[in-house]
């Protein structure tokens, strides 16, 4: 029990400042990445950890996709502190109660994973994985005591990570279309971007250190399109937000 209330102040330390904190844990990798002799094994190894990144890093972002698209929910916080309108069962949240974490999670693991620095990965990620533990301990406290019984009986019923009952999923979405504008508005702009330019930048950066490429070469340019492409993605997604095209009705499924 100690140790728990320990996690649940750290988790609500964190909710606070985890953009921050997850930001900063990254810098170290940018540097460490002109440093020779910090990857495992050579050109082909780096390959296949890019591409396993990348899967990882892509299902992360097709979970919050999907979760988002199908329904959104007000539980990112108010004023910086955890917060929820409504207790959700519904979508992606009838088979697991922490999609979007789930995703954050895969997210990151994925991206480590790419940079191939051992060291790093070693130190980085269980760090990682227990400050999501500890900010899933709090919301779970604050959901406990404002939902009460009802919280209770979805958490007998659904696990916290890994989803299950994957098989009534037609079930699950019942009733409810995947809303692209509201993946655009609230996920496209603020995570997608962010997380696949980083991935292409990273990949760019680890190849020419690691390897003399060019930073012109056919492989660069392509990571070079393609963050260009998701940099244009933010501006159009950004104009149509401007002249509010992507107005979406306000609905909490649960």
């Amino acid at each position: 029990m100690i140790l728990k209330n320990f996690m649940i102040q750290v988790g609500n330390f964190f909710f606070r400042w985890r953009d921050t904190a997850f930001t900063l844990i990254f810098l170290p990798a940018i540097y460490l990445f002109t440093k020779e002799n910090q990857s495992i094994g050579g050109i082909n190894v780096d390959i296949s950890a890019s591409i396993i990144g990348f899967a990882i890093l892509l299902l992360g972002q097709i979970i919050r996709g999907v979760t988002v698209g199908y329904a959104y929910i007000k539980r990112g916080g108010l004023n910086k502190t955890i917060y929820a309108e409504t207790l959700v069962h519904r979508g992606v949240f009838a088979h697991s109660r922490n999609p979007l974490y789930l995703g954050n999670i895969l997210i990151v693991t994925g991206s480590v994973l790419n940079l191939n620095l051992l060291w790093y990965s070693l130190i980085i990620l269980p760090i990682f994985y227990f400050i999501y533990f500890c900010i899933t301990f709090a919301e779970e406290k604050f959901l406990a005591e404002k939902f009460k019984e009802d919280y209770t009986a979805y958490t007998k019923k659904v696990n916290r990570f890994i989803p299950s009952g994957l098989s009534t999923w037609k079930n699950s979405i019942e009733g409810m279309d995947f809303t692209w504008k509201r993946f655009l508005k609230k996920e496209f702009i603020t995570t997608t971007v962010i997380v696949f330019s980083a991935f292409f930048l990273a990949n760019v950066l680890k190849f020419h250190y690691r390897y003399s490429e060019s930073l012109t070469s056919n492989f660069a340019v392509f990571c070079w399109t393609m963050m260009t492409l998701f940099f244009l993605g933010y501006i159009i997604v950004k104009v149509l937000m401007l002249f509010k095209k992507l107005e979406i009705e306000a609905r909490i499924e649960s």
